[in-house]
């Protein structure tokens, strides 16, 4: 081995890498990035989480109980229930992750001693975040009982005077009654592994014409970039579906994981949902001028995207200007769509609310990747 070849082939690549500037920042500028983004976002912490009030008793008492839970800082009551058939519908769209429901007689039974039961439904489709809801839940309606029993200790005559009832959540865990941490995670690995081969294959598909020299030969063509762009793209959307069927095959016979909704909305979402992987995947080749650049990039955009996508960190814990940021990540859409459809049995009507920003998202990279080509080709 000829070591003085070596150290010149050595000098050779990093004069090659030095001298791309592109490479330059995705090496040493999108680490730290990244960092700055995975230490705001990458929490298990549940803070805020969205409560939904269902009070048959409308009394002094429960409405303490409701500014008790509320000034917990880890509640945020956001709506106030008329009766029990909002429940199934507000779960779903994840509008709250917990609907607590005081009974009529919860100020009488509390003032007669009588123990009282509040019941708890709670969003156990992130099996993670409803354990912590649960456990948040109890400690927050103990120190309730807590400051109740020292009012009427302080009171005159004492407890014996006045005895306490005490009040305990009795909770009903949905969608994944066992909180099997599966049901959970294996539909976000079914996005995961979607985007990881359409977005791969794609950010290559152009910048590899190039590299091979034949990109000039189907720019002196009749075919339009539009066109071009698009029968690009549909080799990998079927590549996708395929994988899709697969993948959702493991899970469901393998892992157990229950389907309960429609197979025709899996597969028509999971398509919608291509469109934003397969545009953003043409956009990075068309910026790309090498394959190694495609691949760096992809994988640039793929880390955040996931770590933004509630994939295992709660979006409603992240910063307010990160959650913002969220809303041009088409894997935020996905993921609440295929949990949905997998747990919930979610239907399109419910998710109609992902899946117009999703469309869109998804057309509006296509129509950029198409313009920037037309740019390159000029």
């Amino acid at each position: 081995m000829n070591w003085r070849r070596t150290f010149t082939l050595l000098i050779k690549e990093f004069q090659e890498l030095f001298r791309d500037r592109k490479v330059l920042a995705i090496i040493f500028v999108s680490p730290i990035v990244q960092l700055i983004i995975f230490g705001y976002a990458a929490t298990y912490d549940v803070k805020n989480i969205p409560l939904g009030i269902l009070d048959h008793d409308q009394t002094s008492m429960s409405r303490k109980l409701i500014q008790s839970l509320q000034a917990s800082n880890i509640f945020t009551v956001d709506r106030i229930l008329n009766s029990e058939n909002q429940i199934d519908s507000l779960l779903q769209t994840n509008e709250v992750w917990c609907v607590l429901q005081v009974p009529r007689s919860f100020a009488d039974d509390i003032a007669s001693g009588k123990p009282v039961d509040l019941g708890a439904a709670i969003d156990a489709a992130n099996s993670n975040s409803a354990m912590i809801t649960a456990n948040y839940l109890q400690g927050a309606i103990a120190r309730f009982n807590e400051d109740i029993l020292a009012q009427r200790i302080a009171s005159p005559g004492g407890v014996a005077a006045k005895p306490v009832g005490m009040v305990a959540p009795k909770l009903r865990i949905w969608y994944n009654p066992d909180l099997e941490s599966r049901n959970f995670n294996v539909p976000a690995m079914v996005v995961q592994i979607l985007v990881l081969v359409t977005l791969m294959l794609t950010s290559m598909a152009i910048v590899r014409e190039k590299e091979f020299g034949t990109m000039e030969q189907l720019i002196v063509t009749p075919v339009r970039p539009s066109e071009l762009i698009i029968g690009k793209a549909l080799p990998y959307a079927f590549i996708g579906m395929i994988d899709i069927s697969l993948i959702s095959a493991v899970a469901v016979f393998y892992f157990k994981v229950p389907l309960v909704g429609s197979l025709t909305l899996l597969f028509f979402t999971s398509l919608i949902f291509m469109i934003s992987t397969l545009a953003i995947g043409l956009l990075i080749s068309t910026i790309s001028a090498t394959q190694q650049q495609a691949m760096i990039s992809a994988f640039f955009f793929m880390m955040p995207a996931i770590l933004l996508s509630g994939f295992a960190f709660p979006l409603e814990n992240m910063p307010v200007s990160i959650q913002y940021l969220t809303y041009l990540n088409p894997l935020r859409y996905f993921i609440v769509i295929i949990r949905s459809i997998f747990l919930k049995g979610g239907s399109f009507i419910s998710l109609l609310d992902q899946i117009i920003p999703l469309f869109v998202l998804g057309i509006s990279v296509l129509a950029i990747a198409a313009m920037r080509f037309k740019k390159r080709s000029a």
